[in-house]
């Protein structure tokens, strides 16, 4: 006698069913009896961990896909829900067994599905399979509300990242801080701050700093975005399209760093800049005829010039070039003037401490609208996720929108971290114009270019340049103290701060 082939197939998919006795080795054993006691010759055996609430299992797939194909016509599971916990699966299931002419064997629950099989026979597995499908919508619900009340009290639901670790108390999970990744973290964050790296750059460098996501895994482009984006570094967190903020775990770096990467890296996405060679001076000096900035060129590749484009027609292009050791002397000799005694320090001091008081009663103003601007956005982002949950609310638009308010809130928050850090800044920054008037040109001439560029940018508005002189904006924040710097030095009772006309040397 000739025996029928089968193939057989076994699931499992928490340790929840290992240990109701479901476990792989039960169904495989169970499967070998049933099959020899029915004299079926099995050929395949397939076997999976995966949840069969959705459609897609591999495994499955693959010996539906091999049962059609080789024309076996029976397939043995140990009971309905190894089968399927999906509407898709059991339909699949059903017109086999009902149109194709296999055999869908179901140990436990007693049941054959064949072409001669009774209506009821179909019902049975229908109504098998739609509890199971219940089951798995109720606990797939249970587990999300759970995890959901985790979330609104400030502990991040899910698998600890990159960074962090999980540890277990009282059956509850928390994210601590892992020592040993968390210092790449923070540099990690530092090092794109700055500008100078891409994604891929980054990457590579922190490889090269020994940095790897585990044993296995070494550090990649996408691993760089993922962990720059993740809001969970500075103390929030991000849980089933919802932002949770003020999370109970330790962040690791701060909120304004985070909110500083996050402009960088829309900067980064949002345009695509060609990089040109930087002359000291490039975007400060304008054409005073025509207001097209200045561009500079290397001549002998040693001598920088710069002249005006004449983008806005005009003749400014035939206007003389000017030379940038002109240029830096002139700006030299307006620090040089800025140098005072120690004597002189002390008025200077009186004229910062002013302006720390002045600032702290606008920023007091300015926290208050920007902390009502933040609960505004957040109360909408609120109410859109609860539209979101109820079904009144298209996913796109949902998550456009989400986006939308989130970059908004990105800037705010940014702003209010400014604000909150903002006398602090005012103290550091005093502290910077007081070595300033200390030693301006030394801290100068002592700097790389992008510090000679920083410190131009922070003294001075604009530069003019028509062709015969050179025009000097100093920045409004600063003539107060350019005043004080040139009655201690000896000048007159009154100098116009804003412009120092320069004129210009022969080339």
């Amino acid at each position: 006698m000739v025996r029928q082939k089968c193939l057989i197939y076994t699931r499992v998919s928490s340790d929840e069913q290992r240990q109701k006795g479901y476990s792989l080795d039960f169904q495989h054993k169970e499967e070998i009896s049933y099959c020899n006691a029915r004299g079926l010759e099995i050929v395949k055996h397939y076997s999976e961990s995966h949840t069969a609430k959705i459609p897609g299992r591999p495994a499955f797939n693959e010996m539906i896909t091999y049962a059609k194909r080789h024309k076996i016509k029976n397939l043995v599971f140990l009971k309905n829900d190894r089968a399927s916990r999906n509407p898709v699966d059991s339909a699949t299931l059903s017109f086999m067994a009902e149109h194709q002419g296999f055999n869908i064997h179901l140990i436990q629950d007693n049941l054959v599905l064949c072409e001669n099989s009774k209506p009821q026979d179909f019902l049975i597995f229908e109504i098998n399979n739609g509890f199971s499908n219940l089951y798995s919508r109720n606990l797939s619900l249970e587990v999300s509300s759970k995890m959901r009340e985790k979330a609104e009290q400030g502990y991040y639901p899910s698998h600890a990242m990159v960074g962090y670790k999980t540890i277990r108390i009282k059956k509850r999970s928390y994210l601590v801080i892992d020592e040993t990744k968390a210092p790449f973290i923070k540099e990690i964050f530092n090092l794109y701050a700055t500008g100078n790296y891409s994604y891929l750059t980054l990457a590579a460098e922190m490889r090269r700093r020994g940095f790897q996501i585990s044993p296995c895994v070494k550090c990649g482009k996408s691993h760089i975005e993922k962990i720059l984006k993740n809001p969970v570094y500075m103390g929030d967190f991000m849980w089933k399209g919802k932002r949770y903020f003020n999370g109970k775990h330790q962040p690791i770096i701060s909120a304004e760093l985070y909110y500083i990467c996050q402009k960088v890296i829309k900067q980064k996405t949002s345009t695509i800049k060609v990089k040109k060679m930087t002359f000291l001076f490039s975007g400060f000096i304008k054409c005073s005829h025509c207001g097209c900035s200045l561009v500079g060129e290397l001549k002998k590749k040693k001598y920088v010039y710069y002249h005006c484009t004449g983008n806005r027609g005009g003749n400014c292009k035939r206007n003389r070039y000017l030379r940038e050791a002109f240029a830096e002397e002139q700006f030299l000799n307006i620090l040089k003037s800025l140098v005072v005694t120690d004597e002189g320090m002390t008025i200077i001091q009186n004229q910062i401490k002013q302006q720390i008081e002045s600032a702290n009663l606008y920023n007091e103003e300015q926290i208050k609208e920007t902390q009502q601007e933040i609960d505004i956005l957040n109360n909408r982002l609120n109410k859109m996720f609860d539209m979101y949950l109820d079904g009144n609310l298209e996913e796109k638009i949902y998550d456009k929108k989400r986006d939308d308010y989130q970059d908004k809130l990105n800037s705010l928050n940014l702003k209010m971290s400014r604000l909150n850090s903002t006398s602090a800044d005012v103290i550091d920054f005093s502290k910077k114009i007081l070595e300033l008037f200390k030693n301006a040109p030394g801290l100068y001439l002592r700097g790389s270019i992008e510090e000679k560029r920083e410190l131009i940018k922070l003294l001075c508005s604009n530069f003019f340049y028509d062709g015969e002189t050179l025009n000097i904006k100093i920045k409004e924040a600063f003539q107060p103290l350019v005043k004080i710097a040139s009655l201690l030095n000896g000048g007159p009772q009154w100098t116009r701060t804003t412009d120092l006309t320069l004129i210009r040397g022969a080339l």
